[in-house]
């Protein structure tokens, strides 16, 4: 308790001292706390990883990625029920398939059987044009006597059959047929009435959700009712619920990036806490040099979200990274304040250096802003619009803030420093010694450098993401990462197509590895195929003569079929179901999950369920029809990735030249500008091999962080060679410069220890990084005295 209270006293002693422009300082925390209130009210924070992936230029790219975005397999959610035995997880499935069907949130829900037959008016009335039994003897004698003695079986059935009222119009069974094709979606393993895992220990479901897999907040409102629903079907009894799919990903990751970002933020607020209370032993610098971090963080969210209407929550984790490079403008002012001068005129000392730093920082982020990464041009603006209002922040805010008489305390390790650092030996041993090792495992390295693999960013556990690839070998559902791609001019065109390379499927023994897939047609056959159909209609005259002798040896009655006769007839005449009519129907999510409308044309994304040789695959489907084509979703999107890491690279170098050309003039020679820069480029060379060393793969992240190294290492080197550092100024500086490396070092190694890969990767880098800068700058800087 003394201790709170001794602090309290200090910092109420202290304000009570400045004789500060209080009008100055009234209206910047009053425009803060606006600006915190309309921030926290408006922001739309977004956690999809999807505006992480580069916006494309070709046609197939912007299909893919707008795929990822909205596509029907983003809706798709698999359930499992596990524990308990088979008997009990079926009668649960029926359950919890009901509650689930009558609830707001679904297009369809599926378990392997209806619960109950709602007949939809116009498939059944279209039901001998769409079949997918169309085979040409399907009404002779035999086969029409083959039907009567299978439904007669299904009457006589202990379990009453829902189709028994459609037996005078449909003896054929034809509408029957057509569900259970559906219904049977690849075959997937049945118990009990409904479906099961091969083994035996899982009931499985299917639900399409009407939400978007991307609208995370629908999302969360169907997994929670989904668990409601479940303990109360399961009435506490001990079955496990198992949920997965991209929505469940999506809520998932959104519950990591937020819950990491705020513990980490906690974490490394705490270290910086202490260690510029170690440095300096004055608490009201701890509360002065919140200031430029709170604006900064504020003034970049508020931009972010004017611009791009929301902000990923990568980009507000990415706000951490304000903490370790803000900071580093007060603590310049902290360290370089002296007795014997105003605060003033210690900040006008240092600003030109702290100026050019700035600048050059921001260059390398203004490379962010041109690229086709949305979620990248979030952090290019979010940094420097972050780094701009800190400097300014700090330059013009905080000097108001000190007593006209201010005493500033002595920078605490001054001596310790100049003893540790007063010769450059061992910080030239240190990084000689760390540059050659990572130089030789660059050369010597069987490894990719680089990592394109967008996957790899995923913050999902490993165990939940095979958990989904296990449900999905389960439910034979398709592997999301490989499509087929079939273009047309309009959906009839489209179906031909499906329905030329069924044909092609079944009698070709190279295509018996794609035959478990679904094409439209198999839903919806074309307009033409359906004519063909009608052609192949008996007249009644033969279709009369056909019943009376498939009725011998059944007890029917001829009389009891007239529906059936009359409806053939019926279908002879109708003009074809058409695309736009089927989708007034029970197929509309079947065929608005493969058929959709593109900018310029109509096409067909077909998810292939096989997980055979890829290669072979494609092979056979570019080889297949021209308007056919095999795509894979990973490796498309780590070409778009591959591509822009080029285009990024180039920028990059473009950047340094404007660095380069930006340093000569602030330094008035080229040769200080080059010497300049020296030591950095060892510093990331060097940061580059370690990486390497330590098994990582770089990716677009790392590069980003490379970039921040970049700039923070610029101002280490730019305070190192100071040339206007008055008598004694030396050891101010290079108290400054450490104890900014080590708070940006700390930030940054918190910041690795997220299980987010992208944090890790930005904290990594920059961790190792800014101690490399360190030793660099200082290692070929003068020497300090």
């Amino acid at each position: 308790m003394s201790v709170k209270l001794t602090l309290l006293v200090i910092v109420i002693e202290w304000f009570l001292r400045m004789k500060i422009r209080y009008n100055t300082l009234v209206l910047w925390l009053s425009a803060l706390l606006l600006c915190s209130w309309w921030a926290f009210s408006q922001i739309e924070v977004r956690t999809d990883m999807s505006l992480f992936l580069p916006e494309g230029t070709a046609a197939d790219q912007k299909l893919l990625l707008n795929e990822i975005n909205q596509g029907e397999a983003n809706r798709l959610l698999m359930i499992a029920i596990k524990q308990g035995d088979s008997a009990g997880r079926a009668q649960i499935s029926q359950q919890f398939a009901t509650q689930l069907r009558n609830s707001p949130f679904f297009e369809r829900v599926e378990n392997g059987t209806p619960t109950t037959l709602v007949i939809d008016p116009l498939l059944f009335k279209y039901r001998y044009l769409i079949s997918t039994d169309d085979r040409p003897d399907n009404y002779s004698a035999d086969m029409l006597n083959a039907a009567l003695v299978q439904r007669l079986e299904e009457l006589k059935s202990p379990f009453p059959t829902p189709f028994k009222d459609l037996l005078p119009a449909d003896p054929l069974g034809t509408y029957q047929s057509m569900l259970g094709s559906w219904l049977a979606e690849h075959n997937i393993n049945s118990e009990q009435g409904v479906w099961h895992s091969k083994d035996g220990e899982m009931a499985l479901l299917l639900a399409q959700t009407k939400a978007g897999g991307m609208d995370l907040d629908q999302q969360q409102l169907v997994l929670s009712f989904i668990k409601t629903e479940f303990v109360r079907v399961s009435s506490g009894q001990p079955y496990e619920l198992i949920v997965s799919g991209p929505g469940t990903f999506g809520v998932e990751s959104r519950n990591i990036i937020h819950n990491e970002s705020q513990s980490l933020s906690i974490i490394a607020s705490i270290l910086i806490a202490l260690l510029l209370f170690s440095a300096y032993r004055f608490l009201p610098y701890l509360l002065i040099a919140a200031l430029p971090l709170a604006s900064a963080l504020l003034a970049a969210a508020i931009v972010c979200q004017l611009f791009f209407g929301e902000l990923h929550g990568i980009t507000l984790a990415f706000g951490i990274t304000l903490l370790g490079v803000t900071l580093d403008y007060p603590i310049h002012l902290f360290s370089h304040l002296r007795k014997e001068q105003s605060v003033k005129k210690s900040m006008l000392q240092i600003w030109n250096t702290m100026r050019l730093g700035v600048y050059t920082t921001c260059i390398a982020y203004l490379v962010l802003l041109t690229t086709d990464f949305s979620g990248l041009r979030q952090l290019g603006l979010f940094t420097l619009t972050g780094l701009l209002t800190a400097a300014l922040t700090s330059r013009f805010i905080l000097p108001q803030l000190f007593p006209v008489a201010f005493m500033p305390p002595k920078p605490r390790g001054i001596s310790l420093l100049s003893r540790l650092l007063g010769q450059r030996r061992w910080p030239v041993l240190v990084l000689s010694t760390a540059a050659i090792i990572s130089l030789a495992s660059l050369l010597i390295s069987y490894d990719t450098l680089w990592q394109d693999d967008i996957a790899t960013l995923s913050p999902l556990p490993q165990a939940l993401l095979k958990q989904d690839r296990q449900l999905r070998q389960q439910l034979l559902s398709a592997e999301p990462n490989q499509l087929m791609l079939i273009r047309g001019d309009d959906p009839e065109s489209i179906l031909q197509t499906s329905e030329a390379l069924r044909e092609r499927l079944k009698t070709d023994p190279e295509g018996q590895i794609l035959n478990d897939i679904k094409l439209p047609s198999d839903y919806l056959p074309s307009e033409h195929k359906q004519r063909l159909r009608q052609r192949a209609l008996p007249d009644s005259e033969q279709l009369s003569a056909n019943l009376q002798q498939g009725l011998k040896g059944t007890p029917f009655r001829e009389t009891a079929f007239k529906p059936f006769i009359k409806e053939i007839q019926e279908s002879r005449r109708y003009s074809p179901l058409s695309y736009a009519q089927a989708l007034e129907t029970d197929l509309k999510p079947r065929l608005q999950s493969m058929i959709r409308q593109g900018p310029s044309d109509w096409f067909a994304l077909i998810p292939l369920h096989t997980y055979g040789d890829s290669e072979s695959i494609a092979n056979y489907l570019n080889n297949a029809s021209p308007e056919v084509r095999y795509l894979n979703m990973r490796s498309e999107i780590s070409s778009l990735v591959g591509d822009f890491r080029e285009q990024i690279l180039q920028r990059i170098a473009f950047g340094s030249l404007l660095m380069l050309l930006l340093l000569w003039y602030g330094l008035g020679s080229l040769k200080a500008a080059f010497n300049t820069l020296i030591p950095i480029a060892a510093a990331i060379l060097t940061t580059v091999g370690l990486l390497n060393l330590s098994g990582e793969s770089l990716n677009l992240f790392h590069l980003i962080s490379l970039m921040l190294v970049l700039g923070i290492g610029m101002d280490y080197s730019l305070f190192f060679r100071r040339r206007e550092q008055q008598q004694g100024e030396t050891l101010l500086t290079l108290h400054a410069l450490s104890v900014c490396a080590l708070s940006t070092a700390g930030v940054f190694a918190i910041l690795a220890s997220s299980s987010i890969p992208v944090l890790h990767a930005i904290g990594q880098t920059v961790a190792i990084g800014v101690a490399m800068s360190y030793l660099a700058t200082y290692a070929l800087s003068r020497r300090i005295s």
